[in-house]
């Protein structure tokens, strides 16, 4: 498969970042931030004879999106990067990186409303009944709650979020009765 028109390579991005997709995406989504307004950018410093700056931007994006595995922004930007720094213009082919920049923010939108949709991996009904059991036990005896102990637990049930920051809350308050009741719910 020719990786250079791959407009978003996931499994390359994360081999970039040792299998951290969550941070991919994050980084995914800090490109879009920065670069949805690359056009009037661009077009500004061209109109200002600003052509360091318009340099700059682009070199920087022709780096970023090779990292993020963004191919065909990555090699269509050599060409716009190209023309700036040595013509001062933008190339007779800019519409279409624009269009193919437009193409990659719009997948990187895809993907991330993918990720938020993904189903939140199956509990572990074991591990989160025993966990319960024993966040329950420790609470009942009064006992001294260590913030990772309690996240261990918490993170085994799995609680959403309203009901997981009450019981934080009342464990942090030493308010072990409402914490009981939130976990009871």
């Amino acid at each position: 498969m020719d990786q250079s028109a791959t407009v978003l390579d996931i499994e390359f991005g994360m081999s970039q970042l040792s299998g951290n997709k969550t941070l991919l995406l994050t980084l995914l989504n800090k490109f879009s931030d920065e670069y949805r307004g690359l056009d009037d950018d661009l077009q500004s410093f061209m109109k200002t004879s600003e052509f360091d700056k318009a340099y700059s931007l682009v070199h920087t994006l022709k780096g970023v999106t090779g990292n993020l595995g963004l191919f065909a922004l990555h090699n269509a930007s050599k060409a716009v990067e190209s023309s700036v720094r040595n013509e001062k213009t933008l190339p007779s082919g800019y519409p279409e990186f624009i269009a193919l920049l437009n193409e990659t923010l719009a997948a990187i939108a895809a993907l991330s409303s993918d990720a938020v949709k993904e189903e939140k991996p199956a509990v572990d009904s074991a591990v989160a009944s025993q966990a319960k059991a024993q966040l329950i036990a420790a609470l009942r005896a009064s006992e001294f709650i260590s913030q990772s102990k309690l996240d261990e637990w918490l993170d085994a049930l799995a609680l959403p979020a309203d009901t997981r920051q009450a019981v934080e809350d009342a464990v942090d308050e030493l308010d072990y009765e409402e914490a009981i009741e939130h976990l009871e719910k």
